[in-house]
């Protein structure tokens, strides 16, 4: 027979443990958790309006069952329970006796039940307080006290979501129960295992693809494997079972190759194995989709700077990479659909994003993510899950850790998508900062267990190995921040760079971000309000719509959680010091947007200046925190919970382009007469002007340049640099002068470069130098000219503009029914821009840009 998937997503009841079994209640989908469960039934309020999240704390520290009963299946064979995943202590009973007990979200659990089966059968699942557990077992390892940075401590113990404990961005909500599927599997045979591992040669002419099955039961005596090419064609060879596993070596020629999105394509290859029996009967089968390609991690000396480069190179091309980092999508994962993860990598891959790293503080995603990632394009940095702080190492928690880590890492490692495995999100960085015992040229692994950081045995030796057996072709990196001494050393590894932002470091400017890059930034950002209609529909008392509400602070949790962070004063220095602005929530709400929009596009803009090439790959990506938010709330994020783009969204999107042009004014001190002196000083006033290209091969544009007068909008100064060759893969410098001296006496004037395409006379790249600060402007009120045609809106002015950003009358559903293809746009005299905006169906725009947002 072949295998039976009986899924148990049907008669579901949940109460308190406490309650008799009269409380039991139907649930309110499955999987599910206990907070959706309740919020359907109203008997908690949605903690994710008004500031309810306090009122539902009580929720964490109940224990509490879900029930099902179910008909035993009539196929013959073994009968598996499978649980996909279970949040967290769960002791589960079939039939009133105890067949499994769990402490591990992130791992599947079957059970044998044949001999258990009855006609009827009642299961029962209990979940057991992980906070009140958790408070337990470091109660009882107090002698060994855990830094812990974000969360309360007690989640190092526990092997469940971190980010359910808390974070500076997201809500304390404990929750538990079935989030995952479960269901019965019926059989006399099934593949237990298929795994593989693709070599590709140097000359990227020919791959070879192991393929190894492993199979359970005895009903299997032959198995055929396949390998399908994207078109379709299969290449099949059928194998003689031995000792229950069987393996085949498959060669490629001339093998379609997977690239990164914007380097070449997407190619799905895909692997089955058929399981049959003596009479050639068809028993079970299993598949996995696979692309082909290398990857490197490339660590080398750089030209005339110190440390050594970090990039990725797939199929010998080096990347830079670009992109966020990723957070899980809500709180409540059960209640993210297939959809929506496609929605938001979709979403990404529309922002000119080639990368998500996986936060090591979520959890391993659902497999629709990686599908995605894989068919767009999307490559994926993957945290381990570990965070924040130093774990334990006994015994049992790292038998957990080896359990959790080759589960996953047979489940993910056939993604092409996934390009690095890392041990865990600032561990290292936190040993740096406490009195840890860390000693980063100690490789003897017993010292480490004798340090406050035990933890760095499961980075530096467990992990890896693990790496090193079940996903050689991956690379593997310690820990993000890694590299050097300190753990966050621009020059090696890849940094976490906040000293824009942090209050805790130096809080720069975000004018300072071209001097604070790194090798490869994977962490860096600006705080930011929601979209407006965001804040109105999770703050529903009126009064409290206002920067400065009770409410608020609860939706901003570095506020409330991590006073040196400080969401709001943080908020608002950065748009005091920049720009000038109303105190109305939409105009917050925009101004914070806006400010958050031109540090984000200041880092990527310069930091991607600094990829010049072989030898000088300065600096090799930049993933911003973060993506995406958990609930609605203030953060980081380049959209909003409800998948809602900030400005900041556009801006990343337009400096990831794959032809970009950059303007810098730069001003050097000469001349000085001594080192004393304040007075006697020259300085001078540079102008420089850079192209950049993710292509792989050479372009030749026409760059423009101009200079305009904020105030009368007349043109003061413009050069036209005809037939500019643009290298391959790399930043180049192609303009460094004086600054015209009829521009040194306007300190308000805007300098923008457009990129041209000879052939056609269109604009391909634009970029524009504001004086900076941008408070120190005082900027009137262009007509904005605005005409749409159908879903297309053409917009101009007769003076610079800075920030317009475009919207439209309705509704909330009409509102995201519209998707802007740009926003949030600088205008110049002259260069009249078109937006596409799907689902705009000709109605109203609305405008609004900085002059007009502080009325």
């Amino acid at each position: 027979m072949a295998v039976q998937n009986t899924p148990l997503s049907s008669n579901w009841l949940f109460k308190k443990a406490s309650e008799p079994d009269t409380a039991f209640l139907p649930v309110a989908q499955f999987p599910t958790n206990i907070h959706l469960d309740l919020l359907h039934h109203r008997q908690i309020p949605d903690p994710f309006l008004d500031a309810n999240e306090a009122v539902v704390q009580w929720v964490g520290e109940e224990d509490w069952i879900y029930q099902t009963s179910f008909s035993a299946p009539a196929a013959v064979g073994q009968t598996q329970l499978v649980f996909e995943g279970l949040d967290t202590y769960a002791t589960v009973f079939l039939n009133g006796a105890e067949i499994l007990k769990t402490d591990n979200m992130f791992i599947p659990y079957r059970v044998n039940i044949t001999s258990r089966l009855q006609g009827t059968n009642t299961l029962q699942i209990r979940f057991d307080s992980t906070w009140l557990i958790g408070k337990q077992m470091e109660e009882d390892a107090k002698d060994k006290p855990l830094f812990c940075h974000n969360g309360d401590s007690s989640r190092l113990q526990v092997r469940k979501a971190q980010y359910h404990y808390g974070w500076d961005w997201g809500p304390t909500l404990l929750t538990c129960g079935p989030w995952r599927p479960i269901y019965l599997e019926t059989f006399t045979a099934r593949f237990s295992a298929l795994s593989l591992e693709s070599v590709i040669d140097q000359s990227l002419s020919i791959a070879t693809v192991d393929i190894t099955a492993q199979v359970e039961g005895t009903a299997v005596k032959t198995i055929k494997l396949s390998l399908i090419d994207p078109e379709g064609k299969p290449v099949e060879k059928t194998v003689s079972l031995n000792d229950g596993a069987v393996q085949a070596m498959f060669t490629v020629s001339k093998p379609s190759l997977w690239y990164p999105l914007g380097n070449g394509s997407q190619p799905l290859y895909t692997v089955e194995a058929t399981g049959f029996s003596d009479s050639g009967v068809v028993v079970c089968t299993s598949s996995k989709r696979i692309g082909l390609r290398r990857v490197e991690l490339i660590q080398r000396p750089i030209k005339d700077q110190p440390g050594t480069s970090f990039f990725f190179q797939i199929n010998g091309v080096p990347i830079f990479c670009r992109g966020a980092d990723w957070i899980p999508a809500d709180n409540f994962l059960p209640r993210i659909s297939s959809e929506r993860y496609r929605a938001w990598v979709e979403f990404a891959a529309k922002g000119n994003h080639n990368m998500i790293r996986i936060w090591g503080g979520g959890v391993f995603e659902d497999p629709s993510f990686y599908e995605a990632c894989d068919e767009l394009g999307l490559m994926i940095w993957h945290d381990f899950m570990l965070g924040c702080g130093s774990y334990p190492v006994t015994p049992a928690f790292l038998a957990q850790i080896q359990n959790e880590v080759i589960t996953n890492l047979e489940r993910l490692n056939h993604h092409p998508s996934i390009v690095l495995w890392c041990g865990n999100n600032e561990d290292h960085m936190f040993a740096d900062k406490y009195p840890s015992g860390y000693d980063v040229d100690d490789k003897n692994p017993e010292n480490w267990l004798k340090t406050r950081w035990p933890a760095r045995i499961i980075y530096d030796k467990v992990l890896p190995e693990l790496c090193a057996k079940y996903s050689p072709s991956i690379p593997y990196h310690p820990g993000s921040p890694w590299g050097g001494k300190p753990s966050n050393d621009p020059t090696v590894g890849d940094i976490h760079s906040w000293s824009v932002w942090m209050k805790a470091l130096e809080m720069y400017p975000y004018q300072y971000y071209p001097k604070l890059s790194g090798r490869f930034v994977s962490e860096f950002g600006l705080k930011s309000y929601p979209a407006l209609r965001t804040l109105t529909g999770c703050i529903t008392d009126p009064t409290e719509r206002h920067p400065q509400s009770r409410t608020m602070d609860a939706h901003g949790k570095s506020a409330s959680k991590t006073p040196w962070a400080g969401d709001f004063r943080n908020i608002a220095l950065y748009m005091f010091e920049n720009i000038r602005h109303g105190y109305t929530l939409p105009q917050y709400v925009y101004a914070s947007q806006l400010v958050q929009a031109e540090g984000m596009s200041f880092a990527y803009v310069f930091w991607r200046r600094l990829w010049r090439g072989e030898g000088q790959e300065e600096c090799a990506g930049a993933l911003c925190w973060q993506l995406n938010d958990c609930w609605p709330c203030v953060s980081w994020a380049l959209g909003d919970y409800y998948l809602r783009p900030k400005l900041a969204y556009y801006t990343v999107k337009r400096a990831m382009t794959a032809l970009a042009v950059g303007v810098a004014r730069a001003e050097i001190e000469t001349g000085r007469q001594s080192d004393l002196t304040r007075v006697h000083v020259q300085k001078e006033t540079r102008l420089q002007v850079w192209v950049s290209s993710f292509i792989t091969s050479s372009s030749v544009v026409h760059v423009l340049l101009e200079a305009f007068d904020v105030v009368s909008g007349r043109c003061i100064w413009d050069s036209r640099q005809m037939g500019v060759t643009v290298a391959a893969n790399k930043s180049s410098e192609i303009l460094d002068i004086l600054f015209p001296t009829s521009l040194e006496s306007q300190p308000k004037t805007v300098v923008a470069a457009r990129m041209i395409d000879p052939s056609t006379g269109a604009t391909v790249a634009r970029y524009m130098d504001w004086p900076q600060p941008l408070r120190h402007l005082t900027i009137p009120k262009p007509a904005i000219n605005v005409k749409v045609d159908g879903n297309e809106v053409r917009v101009s002015a007769a003076l610079p503009v800075k920030g317009l950003q475009l919207s439209v009358d309705g509704d909330t559903a009409a509102e995201d029914t519209v998707d802007w293809a740009d926003n949030c746009l600088d205008l110049i005299p002259g260069d009249e821009q078109v937006i596409v905006a799907k689902g705009l169906a000709g109605r109203k725009v609305n405008i609004l840009h900085l002059g007009v947002a502080a009325d």
